[in-house]
């Protein structure tokens, strides 16, 4: 089961308002005035608290039915999202407002609301009783107000550029590449001259390539599939310096194509590609079709 079929991280929402609690059970957690249940864990006064419109950052399990439904250790990225209004009472994003950073707690929901309230769901999973109750267990990790979270956004992506520079540099001085790069900076290397006609924008065109890593890691291959790649030349249906360099070449050419991260896929990079990283692609112009 995957969290994106039940959450949108636009959507958790949290309530600055201080909780109290009418009574404590026998596991010892406390049930809020909204109808929330909970039970702090960890918890210091003297740690950043959050407040509304602050980024949050957290580690969560949720259960039900004591089966583990997600844990945030099994995605690739951290669980971020703003401080906003709550949807419902009683839902366990108000808990975390009673948190510092740091801290952490459990909380219980009931689980109609968590699955068609807070998570949207279309429908309750067939596995959802009436009654039963969603169990949540929760870090607060960090918070930063948006301020400095766009801060650290762009000191990141800062460092991330230097780092795919230096790796293009590198490439460069290692491979020995001497061809100066075309205004954008693409680097072309036509290793094969073809004889057909020049492939020009709004053209159709087949290409079989192979994409590598500066180190010289696979990441793609139509070879591999033995089929090659059609797509509309100059529209955009390709990164840029895939438009630019497959259009310096006639039918039948061969080339390596050397792209900066600027003609590649930039600062938000893709599936295995990380951001800003420079790409190196072998490419060959099977057929311009009509």
């Amino acid at each position: 089961m995957r969290i994106k079929n039940f959450i949108s991280i636009s959507a958790l929402v949290l309530t600055g308002t201080m909780l109290t609690y009418c009574q404590t059970d026998s596991e010892g957690y406390k049930t809020a005035e909204s109808g929330l249940k909970y039970k702090i864990h960890e918890s210091s006064d003297t740690a950043r608290a959050a407040k509304e419109a602050d980024i949050i950052t957290i580690a969560m399990k949720y259960y039900i039915h004591d089966s583990l439904l997600f844990d945030s250790k099994n995605i690739q990225q951290p669980i971020q999202f703003p401080i906003v209004k709550p949807t419902f009472k009683g839902d366990f994003y108000e808990g975390l407002a009673m948190l510092h950073s740091g801290d952490s707690a459990s909380f219980k929901c009931n689980a109609d609301s968590i699955f068609l309230k807070m998570f949207r769901a279309r429908a309750l999973p067939k596995f959802v009783k009436p009654n039963d109750v969603v169990r949540f267990e929760v870090r607060l990790v960090n918070v930063v107000s948006p301020e400095e979270f766009e801060a650290q956004k762009q000191n990141e992506l800062s460092q991330l550029r230097a780092k795919g520079d230096q790796t293009m540099k590198d490439y460069l001085v290692k491979e020995g590449i001497s061809v100066q790069p075309t205004a954008t900076g693409l680097y072309f290397i036509e290793t094969v001259k073809g004889k057909g006609e020049m492939a020009k924008a709004g053209q159709k065109v087949s290409v079989h390539y192979t994409g590598t890593f500066t180190d010289g890691t696979k990441f793609d291959s139509s070879f591999d599939r033995n089929k090659p790649i059609e797509f509309m030349l100059g529209q955009g249906q390709v990164i840029k310096g895939w438009d630019e360099g497959i259009m310096m070449m006639n039918k039948g050419a061969k080339a390596k194509l050397i792209i900066p991260a600027s003609l590649g896929y930039g600062e938000r990079g893709a599936g295995s590609i990380p951001p800003f990283t420079p790409l190196v692609f072998e490419v060959e112009l099977v057929d311009i079709i009509k």
